[in-house]
């Protein structure tokens, strides 16, 4: 069972984003006597949902701008570090050089502080799992720059840890899905989902043959949490679901279950595949993928149908 109770002090950075705030409610369902000591929630503009009240004597929220050095107080003693450039358009330059940016300072960050004893950082599964749907697809260069940014984060912090006294795990996050995505359009899943219910169809613009694999973000951020407090340290962590699922599947469940129609594009670009081997993951943590996607969906869609109904 999950215990946090021998942490003192949690700092959590992104912990607004959709990991960040899966991570937090996770928290927020253990007993008061498994809760840390203490958890500091760092973002960039404060958090846009309610601290529970079993929770409010224990966190703090601090605004700072991670991309600068991070010259404030935390006594903290472990790191669940999720944050990332908060850009919308993560494959360029700029979001790369803002993620190189954040990894440094939080290296920095961790060797002024020797009560820091284990760090999770959460890299990314799409440079780990890709694999193209041809032979003959290169490795586009935008997605060849996202990887190096987070392979060169992984590197520094590994090569940190073994001479800086801290433990470290590093989990290479996939595709997911929960209500806290239905706020992020960028994702395909939340996509399709809100075009069914506003426009009436499901417009497919991708490569319908890419394959993805959606975990719940509640299996998500118990797979996190569990990877923090767990003896071993492992920096090839895979969190995600194995079953793959297409784009089309994706669509054309959507479409079933909102009694919409699905259309494709004519012309498409190549289309890619990446999906976890979590195998080895499964069996360190002793956890299982939880919630099917089909199901994740259709609780996504009934909360969507709530919050649309409210919206007019």
């Amino acid at each position: 069972m999950l215990s946090l109770s021998k942490i003192d002090s949690l700092l959590i950075t992104g912990a607004n984003g959709f990991v960040g705030r899966s991570v937090y409610e996770r928290i927020s369902l253990l007993d008061s006597t498994k809760l840390p000591k203490e958890i500091v929630l760092l973002t960039r503009n404060g958090v846009d949902f309610e601290i529970p009240k079993k929770l409010s004597e224990v966190t703090v929220i601090k605004q700072r701008d991670l991309t600068k050095p991070w010259n404030f107080d935390s006594n903290c003693t472990h790191i669940i570090n999720l944050a990332a450039d908060g850009s919308r358009s993560p494959y360029s330059d700029e979001a790369n050089a803002t993620f190189r940016s954040i990894g440094k300072n939080l290296l920095e960050f961790i060797r002024s502080n020797t009560r820091i004893s284990k760090v999770f950082h959460a890299s990314s599964g799409a440079c780990f799992g890709y694999r193209p749907l041809s032979q003959e697809q290169d490795l586009d260069n935008f997605k060849a720059g996202f990887i190096r940014s987070r392979t060169e984060v992984e590197d520094m912090l590994i090569d940190a840890s073994s001479s800086s006294g801290f433990d470290l795990s590093i989990g290479r996050l996939f595709t997911f899905s929960g209500n806290h995505l239905l706020k992020k359009n960028q994702y395909a899943i939340t996509e399709f989902i809100w075009s069914a219910l506003k426009t009436g169809k499901i417009q497919v613009t991708g490569n319908p043959g890419t394959v993805r694999s959606f975990m719940h973000q509640e299996s998500m951020a118990e797979w996190i949490l569990q990877a923090l407090v767990s003896p071993f340290s492992a920096t090839d962590l895979q969190i995600g679901a194995s079953e793959p699922v297409t784009i089309r599947e994706l669509a054309e469940y959507v479409g079933q279950q909102t009694n919409t129609k699905v259309f494709y594009a004519e012309k498409v670009q190549p289309g890619d595949v990446y999906l976890p081997d979590n195998v080895v993951t499964k069996t360190k943590l002793g956890l299982s993928e939880g919630l099917h996607w089909k199901l994740a969906v259709q609780e996504m869609i009934n909360t969507a149908r709530m919050e649309n109904d409210v919206t007019h």
